[in-house]
């Protein structure tokens, strides 16, 4: 974050104070055989960034398919990362990922997706709880109002790894690469995001094999297809004392 001088209009009058806002850097990542791509992150869990990306779009499939990692920060608030991977692993071209709504373009190799096997995983008092548990780990968005949050949490909603970032794909991706880095198992996770829930994201999930995928806020109907087409758990608008089961009822415990 960055504290600078702004003008507010409060209470009918204009004043000069003190804010914080959330600050962009540009992330350079190169892979060894000459392709790559850049984006715009927040500067911090950048190798989780960078791994949790290449597993979520299906450019790997293992940690162990990254042979080498490395990375230094440039001027210009820039940080630029050498990546060196398994042979054989079909690499994308250059491209350029923002922040809001992930790739522009596809940036995958091409896989089959394995269809997830519902099981009972968590009960919908414990759900409801999720927001009450993370509220405080929100701190920086309740300080400038423009970071997207992600947490990956187990069925008892301890938190196994959270990021934030000016992107929800990026702040997916990095929890993403914290598991994976950690050499931790998807299988029995849930995934919560402060964001909206696209295609995008219930791709992710799926090429991890994480369950249940959890938002705040609404999902798209392209979402919540692709969800129901491999039994992802999707559920929506999370808030107080209700939320939206969009697919996957089963993974949801409603009786004792």
């Amino acid at each position: 974050m960055r504290q600078i001088r702004i003008t507010r209009w409060q209470d009918g009058a204009m004043s000069r104070v003190e804010d914080l806002v959330a600050a962009e850097g540009l992330l350079i990542v190169e892979f060894t055989s000459n392709s790559g791509f850049s984006a715009a992150v927040s500067l911090e869990q950048v190798q989780p960034f960078v791994f949790g990306h290449l597993l979520s779009e299906g450019i790997i499939n293992h940690k162990e398919e990254v042979l080498e990692y490395r990375q230094w920060p440039e001027s210009g608030g820039r940080i630029r990362a050498v990546v060196r991977l398994a042979n054989g692993i079909s690499l994308p071209r250059s491209m350029h990922i923002g922040t809001e709504c992930g790739p522009v373009g596809r940036l995958a190799r091409e896989f089959s997706v394995t269809p997830i096997k519902p099981m009972p995983l968590i009960t919908a008092q414990s759900l409801l709880q999720i927001p009450r548990v993370l509220n405080d780990q929100m701190e920086d968005f309740q300080t400038t109002g423009a970071y997207h949050y992600a947490f990956l949490l187990s069925s008892n909603r301890e938190i196994i790894a959270h990021a934030k970032d000016i992107g929800r794909h990026n702040a997916v991706d990095k929890v993403i690469g914290e598991v994976l880095i950690a050499e931790r198992s998807f299988a029995e996770l849930i995934l919560f995001t402060t964001g909206r829930v696209t295609v995008d994201l219930v791709g992710k999930c799926l090429r991890c094999g994480i369950p249940l995928l959890v938002s705040r806020s609404a999902a798209l109907f392209g979402a919540v297809t692709l969800a129901r087409q491999y039994n992802l758990g999707l559920v929506g608008f999370l808030r107080g004392s209700r939320f939206n089961v969009y697919s996957g009822e089963e993974l949801i415990i409603t009786q004792y």
